[in-house]
């Protein structure tokens, strides 16, 4: 899904920064040869890389959200939801600080000048710092992507938007294996919440 640049306002550079969700190994790659398969054929490795790498040289700050929780699961809620329940009402292993699961992808390394943030729920503003530190930087646009399009990413999205960030949601930059529910993500509740376009249209709008 591609904007046109011409017919889009520019994303101002100096209060930008880009925000990726959950670029773990855990999401990534699991191990489930299907799921993975769809990942690598999605190209959202790929093109975050790409992005991140031009971003970098344009001195655009990096924030990665990732998941680490406590080995006894002491700091996870199981709320009780339809998702849970047709689980069996079994918890799923939690994925924990210093393991490979909890790692961002070999692809999307965490530089020391980034800002990483572990996110206790599915929103990242929930719990966390995130809302502070962007402030902090003065940022006011965010470029959102990450995994997946219809949980975390989404949900990252509608809370910026609510805090009065502009969001930009970068169509190439997020997935979910789950194709119908990245489609209606990107087309039907996205749009209220973001401007939607692909990493090299955001790209081009940075002024």
């Amino acid at each position: 899904m591609t904007n046109a640049p011409g017919n889009q306002p520019p994303i101002p550079r100096a209060t930008t920064a880009a925000v990726f969700n959950d670029m773990i190994n855990a999401n990534l790659r699991s191990g489930n040869a299907a799921h993975d398969d769809a990942i690598a054929a999605s190209g959202i490795i790929d093109a975050s890389a790409r992005l991140v790498a031009a971003l970098r040289g344009q001195d655009v700050p990096i924030y990665w959200i990732r998941v680490e929780r406590r080995a006894d699961r002491k700091d996870v809620v199981d709320s009780l939801t339809d998702a849970f329940i047709a689980a069996g009402c079994q918890p799923k292993p939690p994925i924990t600080a210093g393991t490979a699961k909890s790692a961002n992808v070999d692809e999307l390394p965490v530089r020391p000048e980034d800002q990483v943030i572990l996110k206790p729920r599915f929103d990242p503003f929930i719990g966390t710092d995130l809302d502070l530190r962007l402030r902090g930087q003065g940022i006011d646009t965010i470029l959102l992507g990450g995994y997946s399009t219809n949980i975390g990413v989404e949900s990252c999205a509608r809370t910026a938007h609510d805090l009065g960030y502009n969001v930009v949601l970068l169509a190439d930059c997020c997935f979910n294996v789950d194709r119908a529910s990245h489609e209606w993500a990107l087309t039907k509740t996205m749009p209220a919440f973001a401007r939607i376009m692909d990493s090299a249209t955001a790209l081009d709008l940075l002024a």
